[in-house]
């Protein structure tokens, strides 16, 4: 389900091999297949850790788990708006760790 949210926005899932290669996710409509950035769970996981606790949680209980924000609000003992609020906020930094993993060196 944590890429769901990815797929509603514009992510492809490939499929494994039979080898058991970790699936990657490519943007579609990329022109160029050099310019296409790859992110592989690895690199996913590895984002999804570097977000701060508050952020992590809340993508984690919607994005992953897919609770609703009303349940969020009554787990974390918040309110809705500010359980949306940590979800977009925890989108756009992982959206910029994603991109900084992706940046050629």
């Amino acid at each position: 389900q944590v890429l769901m949210h990815f797929r509603k926005r514009g992510v492809k899932m490939e499929q494994t091999t039979e080898d058991g290669e970790t699936p990657v996710q490519i943007v579609k409509g990329t022109e160029n297949p050099n310019s296409m950035p790859v992110v592989d769970r690895i690199a996913l996981d590895k984002a999804i850790a570097q977000l701060p606790p508050g952020y992590r949680t809340v993508f984690t209980l919607h994005d992953i788990e897919g609770h609703e924000h009303e349940e969020i609000a009554r787990m974390l003992g918040c309110s809705v708006g500010t359980s949306k609020s940590q979800l977009h906020k925890a989108r756009m930094k992982l959206r910029g760790l994603l991109r900084q993993q992706n940046a050629p060196q």
